[in-house]
Parts: structure tokens; sequence; C-alpha cells
């Protein structure tokens, strides 16, 4: 991911109102990771897995913060039953960004995520956006933020390779 790119992640974040975010460092986030530790505006919890993330963002949550998961996309895969759980039994309000490995224009063809990404998260019932544009990035996330809180879903904004690179 372009440094720039990465800058627009945080940047839509921070207008989104995020303070708190859970994870666990990728490859295609990488910058995004290195910016949100050392971002005082936003609290970064490096988590063992992304089932893991999930629990963390939803504490955090119940403990009065406004938090996002930042999770690849195979992360998503293993983050989907605490997703579920959370989207449709408990009504927490979790942003999810994640990357979108498989998309058209990924340079290696990850044909799985293409297969799981969008029909995993309409199974769980979160409602997702895909950002193909840079100038698009910020203001998705904001809008999407805003939704999750007002409708309390978790709410996710997939980037896609035109959108990172």
């Amino acid at each position: 991911m372009k440094l720039e790119k990465a800058q627009l992640v945080i940047q839509g974040l921070k207008e989104a109102g995020v303070d708190f975010t859970a994870g666990v460092p990728d490859a295609q986030f990488i910058e995004v990771y290195k910016m949100l530790a050392d971002d005082p505006d936003i609290r970064y919890v490096g988590t063992a897995n992304e089932a893991e993330a999930v629990g963390v963002g939803f504490g955090a949550w119940f403990g009065g913060k406004k938090p996002a998961l930042i999770l690849a996309t195979s992360g998503l895969l293993v983050a989907t039953y605490h997703l579920a759980r959370i989207n449709i039994l408990h009504e927490v309000p979790l942003l999810v960004v994640i990357p979108y490995r498989g998309d058209i224009g990924d340079p290696r063809w990850l044909g799985l995520y293409k297969k799981t990404t969008e029909p995993g998260l309409n199974a769980m019932d979160i409602p997702y956006r895909i950002v193909s544009r840079p100038g698009d990035i910020v203001r998705t996330i904001k809008e999407c933020n805003e939704s999750a809180r007002a409708w309390l879903k978790c709410i996710a904004v997939i980037l896609n390779e035109e959108a990172l690179w």
C-alpha cells in the first residue's frame, strides 16, 4: 500500500471519530498499522488473531470507545463467527476496514477471497462498500461508520487494488 493511501485511511478513521482500533498486521495494510501504532489520537491494539480482534473491539465499544477493526482479507474468514454473533445478537457497531485481495486487479490471483469476502459479509448481514478510487476512501469510511453507529450494525469498507496501489 502506498503511503499516501494509508494516510487517507487514517484520515478517514479520524474524521469518522474512531478512537480505538484492533487487528493483526498484514502485508497489505502494513503502512496503516505502522501509522496507527504511532498515532496519539487512535489507540491500536494488536491481537493474536482476527477473532480476538473482534472481541477486543466489542469490549472497547462497551468501554465507551468508538472502535474499528483493521482486518486482512484472510482475517475476515478467521473472524466470521465472532462478527456474525456480535452483529446479529448484540448489535455492536463495529467498522471493519479490509483490503480486498482476490478482486480484479490484484496482481496475485487469490480467488478464494473473491469467492468468500462478499458472500461472507452478506451471510453475516454486514452491509459493505467497495472503494475503488483513493479519492473516496475518507468519505466512505466516515459514511460507513456513521451508518454503523446509527443502525447498531457492523459495516465493512473494502478497499480494492485501485484504492490501495
